[in-house]
């Protein structure tokens, strides 16, 4: 089969496409021809060998990229799942619990929905998010964001979105949020009255500054990633100072949590498709802040 790896780490075109051998499933594990690729950010950081020590889900050496995909059984179920192995491949091995595809998504919006819905919906319940609050949602366009937007909207919660430039604010209006500010403005949090909630992708200064937006005393922050490639810079002592409450999680993919982005109605935005081949490509993509949701490779 035809797979995307990489020898050693550094910029996206270091992947290349080679011929390897065929993966063969274990007991508990079913082999899918696979449909569609997930592509994350997080992937990029493991290519380019940056923080891996903080993405443990990921093969840390140089070689196969693992990742989300969607793919067809033998006996033609479809299924979607984080491959045990290869990922960026035309074959794949998926856990047997492997969640089934409804037919009324398409691979992309399947794939849209999946790790980011998940997240999303794990998100909200972790910090138990009331109607009435004020909820601030970090890259607010992205691929988890959006889908925060509408699922904090739906909970009754004042959404301020949080992203960078004209054209995310405006998308993120339109999935729901009462809110916008461009966080590429530096007086950006002068714009912003206190939130009850953040949910802190980005990391770095506007994980920070998002921390300090939290009202003191009843504060709750989620942090599932830093995409501006800095860890948010928040000590014990800032959260004492504060008396707030922060929330810290990786990949919370249940197969509950993935059924209920599946029918919650929610909108995936979505991005590029992509050859498998270009997967490099994809990389750059997502590296360039040059994509508004969710990017995928077909094989």
């Amino acid at each position: 089969m035809r797979a995307v790896r990489f020898h050693e780490f550094g910029p996206a075109d270091v992947l290349g496409v080679e011929e390897v051998p065929d993966p063969v499933p274990g007991p508990g594990q079913v082999l899918v021809r696979v449909t569609a690729i997930g592509v994350n950010y997080g992937e990029t950081l493991l290519r380019s060998g940056r923080v891996t020590d903080v993405l443990p889900w990921y093969d840390l050496s140089p070689g196969a990229l693992g990742g989300e995909v969607v793919g067809v059984t033998a006996d033609g179920r479809r299924l979607i799942g984080f491959a045990l192995g290869e990922g960026y491949a035309e074959l794949a091995v998926l856990p047997e619990d492997a969640v089934e595809v409804p037919d009324d998504l398409s691979d992309h919006e399947a794939l849209a929905l999946y790790l980011q819905g998940a997240t999303a919906i794990a998100a909200v319940d972790a910090v138990r998010l009331a109607a009435g609050e004020r909820a601030l949602v970090e890259a607010a366009a992205g691929g988890v964001g959006s889908l925060l937007v509408q699922v904090a909207a739906r909970a009754g919660a004042t959404v301020v979105a949080a992203a960078r430039g004209e054209r995310k604010l405006a998308l993120a209006e339109e999935l729901g949020a009462h809110e916008v500010v461009d966080y590429g403005e530096a007086d950006w949090p002068s714009l912003v009255e206190p939130v009850d909630v953040a949910f802190s992708s980005v990391g770095g200064a506007v994980g920070r500054q998002s921390f300090e937006l939290l009202r003191d005393g009843v504060g709750r922050m989620a942090v599932f990633g830093f995409a501006g490639g800095e860890p948010l810079d928040v000590t014990a002592a800032d959260v004492f100072r504060k008396g707030v409450a922060l929330l810290g999680f990786g990949i919370p993919i249940t197969p509950d949590n993935v059924r209920r982005a599946f029918t919650l109605g929610l909108r995936p935005v979505l991005g590029e498709a992509l050859p498998l081949a270009d997967a490099a490509r994809a990389h750059e993509l997502l590296e360039g802040r040059a994509t508004t949701g969710k990017v995928v490779l077909v094989p």
